[in-house]
């Protein structure tokens, strides 16, 4: 029993940020409490654990545990996925204000049993943790004093996540991924040139520069951390310990590495005000797969796709004349009135919008009422506000139970109720009013708060291709088709890497169908054309091997698709579409035909009438060396069978 404990792969989530930056809504809020695209960050963070091989989590809470206690037993009673496989346990100390302190006391309790997973409770993440956990082991075989792998992103250069956070520049030895120089600098540093010590190049072959990585805030730790946060108090938080270890390194017999992740991967930190709109607009866009707005229920299928990203809850109710334009989510019990706009935005549980109002950019929580003829622009309302009739609020954040007066017109507040009056907490006046200083200790590292004025294209941003020719943000959004054909070619790719069971990709294809409204006979054609499309077929020598390996593979999931005869032509006009499409293919759809008929995914009657269809529309294919010894050998195979027979 005790041997299995220690196979579990343990995961310590730190609950609190130990900065101002969410104020005032983190004053009755814990930020495990705050809904990201409707859903709590807790669950999106247990439910990635749970799917990334995590079997045990450690919730450190430095305050408001007792929320955070309410919600995960009111999670196991209804019975949320992540509640069934995962064992959380809930830490609470009053005495701990950093993350330093937290880690010293996660050593002195011995709460971790060996290697572990660190991130914070702002990480959203589909990583699969125990891959990097494996990897950082075989590090460590190498490196005795290899004490933590970090965790990046690699985004294109206009990314959200990189202007809105803080740059970070990586140096790191390329052939192991050794960290040599870490530094971040503030947003929008006016920086230009960066200087490398001498011996950083000398004693090094190779060495990588980075600097268009998202720091996620999660990390892959060995036994050796905790006690290294004791043994040193001045490590306060995990850029004190990334610093002290680098310039350190010889006298406390540590190192850090790193790892990029895959494309097909995501991981993000939500920091500030503009990368929470930023993670919202990823999961809505379906990026962070197979987490979801549909995370927290145990029963899917709960809300209605209407198009252009627009979900709203079954029982929500929308007058006919309302108009949601794009990238809207609309809660349970929500109903929004005649001649309103929605747009960009993204509304919580029962709330009441007025007639003639205006939504864009904004977050609106629950149990919210926005009278008559009001605009809100770029801001945040939390639970139980009410924006009374003809206001305008552009670039504001209001906490719970705030009363906006008839009639006002706020740019760039925050507010804030007390116990006599609401309260304007700051007023800063910018151009375009949606972007605002953080009124802290004054401290350099205090970060921003404030949404950016438009919403950015984020579909062209998940690439590692970092380049100048980087798709720019306005380039177009590709039709709902191309996106789900590019889904599934991204989970068959991950699966056939990590070699996950069917089961679960059959799964994730349903999900991405639902999500995009994709018709049956255009699912079947789609799998077979992603099938034939994945990345490793167009780099491999061996194309046709590869195709027969990826067939044998995928056969529990060609067989739950193509069991029809209807479902048999649209394989087969999947593989004329990819032979013509892919150059990896051309001359070879004879032998792709014939793999598919060896391992008799299509049938004899099917293949025919298929090359009549060929033949009749004209096909480039029909003519095509390969495809007429196929059907000449299948003739003469049919007559010798007839002989037989």
């Amino acid at each position: 029993m005790e041997n299995n404990k220690e196979n579990i792969i343990q995961a310590v989530v730190i609950m609190d940020l130990f900065n101002n930056n969410f104020e005032p809504i983190s004053n009755k809020k814990p930020m495990g409490l705050l809904p990201v695209a409707g859903v709590p960050i807790i669950d999106y963070v247990l439910e990635s654990l749970v799917s990334g091989g995590v079997g045990e989590a450690i919730l450190f809470c430095c305050q408001d545990s007792l929320q955070i206690k309410d919600h995960v037993k009111k999670c196991v009673k209804n019975k949320v996925p992540w509640s069934v496989t995962l064992d959380v346990q809930i830490i609470s100390s009053d005495t701990c204000q950093t993350m330093g302190d937290v880690m010293r006391e996660i050593d002195a309790a011995g709460l971790v049993r060996g290697y572990f997973v660190l991130l914070g409770i702002n990480s959203i993440t589909n990583i699969n943790f125990a891959a990097l956990l494996e990897q950082h082991k075989q590090t460590c075989k190498k490196d005795k004093g290899a004490a933590m792998t970090l965790v990046y992103k690699e985004v294109a250069w206009e990314h959200p996540l990189l202007s809105n956070d803080k740059t970070l520049l990586l140096a790191a030895d390329g052939r192991t991924n050794k960290i040599l120089i870490h530094q971040k600098y503030k947003p929008k540093s006016k920086e230009t040139s960066v200087s490398l010590p001498l011996e950083c190049v000398l004693q090094h072959s190779e060495v990588k520069l980075h600097n268009n990585l998202v720091d996620a805030n999660i990390a892959i730790c060995s036994p050796s951390v905790p006690p290294l946060f004791s043994d040193n108090f001045d490590f306060q938080n995990r850029g004190d310990f990334i610093h002290g270890i680098l310039i350190n390194e010889d006298i406390l017999a540590s190192s850090l590495y790193y790892t990029m992740l895959k494309e097909t991967q995501y991981a993000a930190a939500i920091t500030n005000w503009k990368t929470y709109q930023t993670v919202c607009w990823d999961i809505l866009h379906n990026w962070v797969y197979p987490l979801s707005i549909e995370t927290d229920s145990f029963y899917k299928n709960t809300y209605l796709y209407m198009g252009h990203h627009i979900f709203r809850k079954t029982n929500s109710s929308l007058s006919r004349s309302c108009t949601l334009v794009e990238d809207v989510l609309v809660g349970a019990k929500t109903h929004i009135s005649d001649m309103s706009r929605v747009s960009k935005s993204m509304i919580g549980n029962n709330c009441r919008i007025g007639k003639n109002v205006v939504i864009h950019g904004s977050h609106i929580m629950n149990n919210v009422v926005i009278e008559d003829n009001s605009q809100i622009i770029n801001s945040f309302i939390d639970d139980n506000c009410i924006v009374e009739m003809n206001s305008t609020l552009e670039g504001v954040v209001a906490s719970d139970s705030v009363c906006i007066k008839e009639g006002s017109n706020l740019k760039g507040n925050i507010l804030e109720k007390t116990d006599k009056n609401d309260k304007i907490l700051k007023n800063v006046s910018l151009e375009g009013g949606t972007e605002w200083e953080n009124e802290s200790s004054g401290k350099e590292d205090d970060e921003y708060v404030g949404f950016n004025e438009e919403w950015s294209n984020s579909e062209s941003y998940y690439s590692s291709n970092s380049s100048a020719e980087s798709s720019l943000p306005d380039s177009p959004i590709p039709e709902d088709t191309n996106i789900f054909l590019q889904e599934v070619i991204d989970s068959l790719a991950r699966g056939y890497e990590e070699n996950l069971k069917c089961d679960y990709l059959i799964l994730e294809i349903n999900s991405s169908r639902y999500a995009y409204n994709i018709q049956l006979h255009e699912v079947n054609f789609f799998v077979v054309r992603a099938l034939l499309s994945m990345p490793i077929l167009e780099n491999t020598k061996s194309v046709l091997v590869t195709i027969k390996d990826i067939l044998k593979f995928f056969r529990p999931v060609i067989s739950n698709y193509i069991k029809t005869k209807s479902s048999i032509m649209d394989c087969l006009k999947a593989v004329e579409d990819s032979c013509l499409k892919n150059a990896w293919l051309d001359g070879r759809a004879g032998q792709i035909v014939d793999l598919l008929y060896e391992a008799d995914i299509v049938d004899e009657d099917s293949l025919l009438e298929w090359y009549e269809d060929l033949k009749e529309n004209e096909s480039p294919l029909k003519d095509q060396t390969s495809i007429v010894k196929f059907f000449e050998w299948l003739q003469e195979a049919s007559e010798e069978s007839d002989e037989t027979d």
